[in-house]
């Protein structure tokens, strides 16, 4: 079971995950999120679920994971401008992993546009979703689902997902690492609102295939030819090299990189 008062002594955060809530089992954490009512702000809220049972990642496929062995959580973000949601998830996601690089002494990678990965197979998920009035954001939830101390996965993901305990062949403690990735995730949403150059560096630095050629699929489709990965410019749009020279521009909901 997630000890909740260990978590509370080893935050350090100054708003991130203050208001914490705390689930022993929910379907999701993202869902829950959006639809709970507030007076207040929301700002830095976190929910944490023990298990996620119904835990859903791009495309509305699934997120399964081991009850009480992993980290499935929402946090509650309520920015001033709709905009740049792409670099806010990348930010959360060079967050982890460079808490995961740190404790666990690995190298984890960021796939664009919302995975961790190390050696090819999948540590960490994170899927971002907004809720509007009108043309007002109202808030923006990214739901983070993390690999920790899950020995087996079933189902043939067995070939395509890992966690630090399998890798490193240690048990964490959760509520500790938890704290420890809230407080690099406030340090690099500061960055976000500042227009950090130095995260944008930091993001490109991290993510698989950035400055190789690559492959792009836009919309599903393999587009011919290669192109160099430029990473990810201040505005979250993925920028690419062509053959000719050209470089081109793309919005995150269109593209993916193919190694």
């Amino acid at each position: 079971m997630f000890d909740q008062t260990l978590f509370e002594q080893h935050l350090a955060t100054s708003w991130l995950g203050r208001s914490f809530t705390f689930f022993e089992e929910l379907p999701s954490t993202n869902s829950y999120a959006k639809k709970v009512a507030s007076e207040g702000s929301l700002h830095g809220a976190l929910v944490l679920a023990d298990h996620q049972t119904g835990g859903r990642g791009q495309s509305e496929r699934q997120w399964h994971v081991q009850p009480k062995k992993n980290l499935t959580f929402s946090l509650v973000f309520e920015p001033q401008k709709a905009e740049r949601f792409i670099l806010l998830t990348l930010s959360c996601a060079l967050a982890i992993s460079e808490v995961i690089n740190s404790r666990a002494k690995l190298l984890a990678k960021l796939k664009w546009p919302n995975d961790i990965l190390f050696n090819g197979k999948k540590l960490c998920g994170i899927l971002t979703e907004t809720q509007f009035s009108g043309n007002h954001l109202e808030r923006m939830v990214i739901g983070i689902g993390l690999n920790i101390n899950q020995t087996d996965f079933a189902g043939g993901l067995e070939n395509t997902a890992t966690s630090l305990a399998i890798e490193t062949g240690i048990t964490y403690q959760r509520e500790k690492l938890l704290a420890e990735i809230l407080q690099k995730i406030e340090y690099r949403y500061r960055h976000w609102s500042q227009f950090s150059p130095e995260l944008i560096r930091a993001i490109n630095q991290t993510l698989i295939g950035y400055g190789q050629w690559t492959h792009l699929k836009v919309n599903d489709k393999l587009l011919d030819g290669e192109y160099k990965f430029l990473g990810v410019n201040e505005v979250g749009e993925l920028v690419a090299l062509n053959k000719e020279l050209d470089v081109q521009k793309f919005a995150f909901e269109q593209v993916r990189v193919q190694i």
